[in-house]
């Protein structure tokens, strides 16, 4: 994890925390070591359990802003035996999680690529952006023992468009975190959400403010639902985006009706899915797509974009939408928060399909990954 900045990646870093916690309870390979940077080692010392520990390492200097980081990462690939002296000996096989492969290692690797947007959707990223990632993703799967994805999808597009052999990519999907999803009541969700200024009535959507997750598309269908009361409230990173999505929603009129919560605690999502009317997730793009899942497991019905993975990961427990028309994202918004008949059954459906995604599932099959890798290495 020396090149993860914890808080702010969304998907990747749920992905690490649910392995290293499934991991810790024994789930896992027999020893863990996580080589960590400075920023990770407080978050994640509740993590060092059971077989779990954390290991320091000094030599690798992470920054602290994303010039700092990059900087940080150059020089790794320049120096590499001097940004990885303190990397312990006797290691079988190292996994890089967050895909960038630092510390560079001789040995067996494996490497989670989450997915190509990159090479899917170029116009989302700046050409110094798809550089960077031609080498640090693409190169890397290119020479990673074993390539991890999270979904069918996304192993297809790395071995059509980065030309990984798709023997050599495993599909290990996301598990979700039952003991903090989960159906309400709860005990202690009002104080949870107390002081948040929530709606009375809203859909809610968690996702960083990045171009593909479509908040402006979101933000002028909720001008053109039915109900003018509904709320939507967004959580996520903004990533210095808020300031024109506001003027986006307030150019619709409906400024008044849009909360940013910002990066929330833990506690405060699940809250958040058994309080909302629904979750509406019109993402453009995901190699996977963890909060449709999330909000099932909270018995909160979901509308959701098809697009990519989610129509694999969704199956038929979300009323889907085509995410570029924004009159289809504003009826399916109606229908989702209004329909009490297509609600009951959403609620349904999603809370027998959520169970089926576990974090000690996606252990166990790591397990066989890394021992895939040890036995090619």
């Amino acid at each position: 994890l020396l090149t993860l900045f914890p808080g702010r990646v969304g998907g990747s870093e749920t992905n690490v925390r649910g392995l290293l916690g499934a991991f810790g309870a024994g789930h896992g390979p027999d020893e863990v070591v996580v080589l960590a940077n400075r920023h990770v080692l407080e978050p994640y010392h509740e993590l060092a359990a059971g077989p779990v520990a954390l290991h320091h390492v000094r030599s690798y200097r992470p920054g602290d802003a994303p010039v700092t980081r990059l900087g940080a990462m150059t020089w790794a690939g320049l120096a590499p035996g001097l940004a990885a002296r303190d990397v312990p000996a006797g290691l079988d096989v190292v996994h890089y999680p967050v895909t960038v492969p630092i510390p560079r290692f001789r040995g067996p690797t494996v490497l989670t690529l989450f997915d190509v947007q990159h090479l899917e959707m170029p116009e989302f990223f700046s050409r110094a952006e798809r550089a960077y990632r031609r080498i640090a993703y693409d190169r890397a799967a290119r020479r990673a023992t074993v390539v991890v994805t999270s979904s069918a999808h996304a192993r297809d597009r790395v071995a059509d468009l980065v030309g990984v052999d798709s023997d050599r990519i495993e599909v290990v999907p996301f598990g979700i975190d039952h003991g903090r999803f989960g159906p309400g009541p709860v005990a202690g969700d009002d104080d949870v959400l107390a002081g948040l200024d929530l709606p009375g009535r809203f859909v809610v959507y968690p996702a960083n403010l990045w171009p593909h997750k479509n908040h402006e598309r979101l933000v002028a269908a909720l001008a053109r639902t039915r109900d003018a009361e509904l709320g939507l409230v967004l959580t996520g990173q903004a990533y210095g985006r808020l300031e024109a999505l506001m003027e986006t929603a307030g150019r619709h009129g409906v400024a008044d009706r849009v909360r940013h919560l910002g990066f929330v605690p833990a506690a405060v999502q699940p809250a958040l899915y058994r309080r909302a009317r629904a979750l509406v997730f019109p993402s453009l793009y995901e190699g996977f797509g963890s909060p449709p899942l999330e909000a099932m497991s909270c018995g909160c019905p979901v509308a959701s974009s098809a697009r990519a993975s989610l129509a694999e990961v969704c199956g038929d427990a979300a009323l889907t939408f085509d995410p570029e028309d924004v009159d289809a994202i504003a009826v399916a918004i109606d229908r989702v928060s209004g329909d009490e008949p297509l609600r009951d059954r959403l609620r349904r459906a999603g809370l027998q399909r959520a169970p089926g995604y576990t974090w000690e599932a996606s252990a166990r099959r790591h397990v066989e990954v890394y021992e895939r890798a040890a036995g090619s290495g």
